[in-house]
């Protein structure tokens, strides 16, 4: 049975998403009328602004949340209860995320509201000062710390599987350092475990196009967002500008992942190659705690000046504190919110529950074949843009999204994103389960099904949760397959707040950022909760 299923979750969430959409795309670049040219090519070429940006974007922010979350990581070794913390970081959606950033650290933010109130020099907001409303600096920033919890999941797994502490009273015998023989011992191995989650990463990074139509520069925008807008433009032109700026996304993204798969050698190379001398005497362990607690103030900070934004009345620059409360617009605004939010919840609902599911059946087929190791084509997804890959979707059943199926493709798309998530949080739980369990139960009669269902579910109830909040808040941050496969009647709370936010309207977006940031919130929350009836249960 587990085959079958197996065989159906390849079928429905991997070849054929991926096969057909890739497949579709390449058809239609042959097409008399849209087909990619060598003139749409050189004129996308020549505009290299927007390539540059894309490409920036792409190497820079992974990068910084790579070396970010490995220098955060040793706190999650002294410090277990860390690992708390990131689960209302990760439950944030991106798009929530920058609406919260941008009211605390745009120039008339709230950061700025509260250094005026005390010292005074800025009777005025300061010009592009902590953050610009809109630049390629804004989303990196983004980018980077909404990646970070991510990377920190990932590493924090490793971690688990690692003998980490051995390792280090080993080197620290030899005399490096506590730091040196971090850097120098753990974090190769690290690297090496971090290549796909990595990969899904920087492509993300490359293809994203909520972030930069909120808080991007459109003069030029990044590739991505280009192609998006080329795609809604009925002229034949820019729909060869669409194709052919997807396939020069799919260039860029080839290159980004041999750059990838390099890291870990080029790091042996570069780091390990030079010789040890004696570190500088900095307190970095200190630095990374205040980091951590950054991350959580900045968090907590969003989602209070999502709150008090959504019901103040008036609250005008330099005021520190709005004028009122009132629920005056959520009354005013809930016939437009209430359509949104349960598209959201119930897209998310079922995707999530779909997508663990089918993680769960790769896993225990997995397991059948003693294979232990990430199994990457269940991540091919992640490895493809999302701009052509949706693209194709989009014009394969084009046909089928004018005649009230919008909805379930809407599904089934998320779908295809939540498998590989809920497979990456459940892989190591799931591979590191002792067998012997198992085995002890079928000597006391249980059939296999049996034992499984007593006795590895339940003691997998925790991961399993953790992957089901993951994928959740994952369908809850879905932006493209959304939106062109929603074709704009199954609205949800990420594209109507790209939608107001992108604007310039901050209050209105506010009240759906804030909703899109609350529904994960409370499922990590849910999560968090069977997590310490568990360990109760166990102690």
């Amino acid at each position: 049975m587990v085959r079958t299923l197996s065989i159906i979750v390849w079928l429905l969430l991997i070849i054929l998403p991926v096969g057909s959409g890739v497949l579709f795309l390449l058809f239609t670049s042959f097409a008399p009328e849209t087909g990619v040219n060598l003139a749409a090519l050189t004129e996308l070429l020549a505009d290299y602004d927007s390539i540059a940006s894309s490409l920036i974007l792409a190497v820079a922010a992974p990068f910084i949340a790579c070396y970010l979350a490995l220098w955060m990581a040793p706190a999650l070794l002294k410090h277990t209860r860390l690992q708390q913390l990131l689960s209302p970081l990760l439950s944030i959606p991106h798009v929530a995320f920058a609406v919260g950033l941008m009211l605390l650290m745009s120039p008339s933010g709230w950061l700025i509201r509260l250094i005026e109130s005390i010292s005074g020099i800025f009777p005025a907001p300061p010009a592009g000062w902590p953050l610009p409303e809109k630049s390629l600096v804004t989303v990196m920033v983004v980018l980077v710390l909404k990646e970070l919890p991510f990377l920190l999941l990932m590493v924090s797994a490793q971690l688990k599987q690692l003998p980490v502490n051995s390792w280090m009273t080993q080197a620290q015998s030899y005399g490096y350092s506590e730091r040196q023989a971090w850097w120098r011992i753990v974090t190769p191995e690290l690297l090496r475990r971090l290549t796909l989650p990595m990969a899904a990463v920087i492509i993300y990074s490359l293809s994203v196009v909520d972030i930069p139509l909120l808080v991007g520069s459109n003069t030029p925008g990044v590739l991505a967002q280009r192609v998006y807008e080329w795609s809604f433009q009925f002229s034949a032109s820019s729909q060869v500008k669409a194709i052919t700026g997807a396939w020069v996304l799919m260039a860029m993204a080839l290159v980004l992942l041999l750059m990838n798969a390099r890291h870990y050698a080029l790091y042996r190379r570069f780091v390990l190659g030079k010789k040890v001398t004696q570190p500088v005497k900095l307190n970095t362990d200190k630095a990374s705690h205040y980091t951590w607690l950054f991350l959580g103030v900045l968090s907590l900070g969003g989602i209070v000046v999502l709150a008090l934004q959504s019901l103040a009345t008036h609250w005008f620059y330099p005021d520190l504190w709005p004028a009122d409360l009132n629920l005056e617009r959520w009354q005013t605004e809930w016939a437009y919110l209430a359509e949104p939010t349960v598209n959201s919840l119930w897209l998310a609902l079922l995707s999530a529950l779909l997508g663990t599911l089918a993680a769960m059946v790769l896993l225990q087929r997995q397991r059948q074949k003693a294979a232990d190791s990430f199994y990457w084509p269940v991540l091919v997804a992640l490895f493809i843009p999302q701009v052509p890959l949706v693209l194709g979707w989009q014009r394969l059943v084009g046909g089928q999204l004018s005649s009230g199926w919008q909805a379930w493709w809407v599904l089934w798309s998320h779908a295809v994103y939540t498998l590989p998530y809920a497979y990456l949080v459940l892989h190591g739980a799931y591979t590191r389960f002792n067998e012997q369990w198992l085995t002890r139960a079928q000597s006391l009669g249980y059939s296999y099904r049996a034992a499984w269902w007593r006795i590895m579910l339940p003691m997998l109830k925790q991961p399993i949760a953790v992957a089901f909040a993951v994928a959740f808040s994952v369908s809850i941050a879905q932006y493209l397959p959304t939106q062109w496969l929603g074709q704009g009647l199954t609205p949800t709370l990420t594209t109507e707040a790209v939608s107001v936010a992108s604007g310039g309207d901050w209050r209105i977006g506010s009240l759906y950022a804030l909703l899109q940031m609350l529904l994960p919130l409370v499922v990590f929350i849910a999560v968090g909760l069977i997590g310490t009836k568990s360990y109760a249960e166990h102690s």
